[in-house]
């Protein structure tokens, strides 16, 4: 998952570098501003590290770099798949009160996100709470499966116009899965997930 840190000064109220007042310039302005401070920031901090500085718990030089799934070796990616697979086998340790549906550790974690959605999606707390929730899953894969590596993100907008061009989805066994097999149907299902074949004639004469 990837979230832009450009997007942080803007949600959390900080100042903007002003060039005018704020409602007659442009999203790509109010943007180059940010980039602009966070680069000038970088190079700062780069200069003025000292040893002293560097040993500190977090900096920029033992930050975790999470990375887009296409820049994963094919050894990375079965390694997180595998860390991925670990988690769905392990028991829930949720409160049956809390997650009553969580069989797995797994399910945890979609279960927090489902029970906090209303609470934290629309939001000034969106970005860190996720952050946090991101975090805490990669945790979990690192620390109770042996994962090594960090959580990667998919950068959707390379294969926008045809998604089983991605890596994430073109069926290879470092993917998280394919298109599957064509089945004809006309989209509905009955009570068991099959598909229910309807004349097409007959559901037009059948009464609203």
């Amino acid at each position: 998952m990837r979230f832009s840190t450009l997007a942080l000064p803007v949600f959390l109220g900080l100042p903007l570098v002003s060039a005018g007042p704020l409602a007659a310039r442009s999203d790509a302005d109010v943007l180059l501003d940010l980039n602009a401070q966070a680069r000038e920031a970088l190079e700062a901090q780069l200069s003025n590290s000292t040893t002293e500085a560097r040993s500190t718990k977090c900096n920029l030089f033992n930050a975790k770099v999470r990375r887009d799934w296409k820049f994963f070796s094919c050894a990375q990616r079965k390694e997180y798949i595998a860390a991925v697979k670990c988690l769905q086998k392990k028991p829930s340790i949720a409160s049956p009160t809390f997650a009553p549906g969580a069989k797995t550790r797994y399910d945890d974690f979609v279960a927090v996100h489902i029970n906090q959605t209303l609470s934290i999606h629309g939001t000034g707390n969106f970005l860190t709470w996720h952050r946090y929730y991101v975090k805490a899953y990669e945790t979990a894969l690192r620390t109770e499966c042996g994962y090594t590596g960090y959580q990667p993100y998919w950068n959707w907008l390379d294969n926008r116009e045809d998604l089983t061009k991605s890596p994430l989805f073109d069926g290879s066994a470092t993917s998280f899965s394919g298109d599957g097999s064509f089945v004809a149907h006309n989209g509905s299902v009955n009570a068991n997930g099959k598909s229910m074949p309807i004349d097409v004639a007959q559901a037009a004469r059948r009464p609203e």
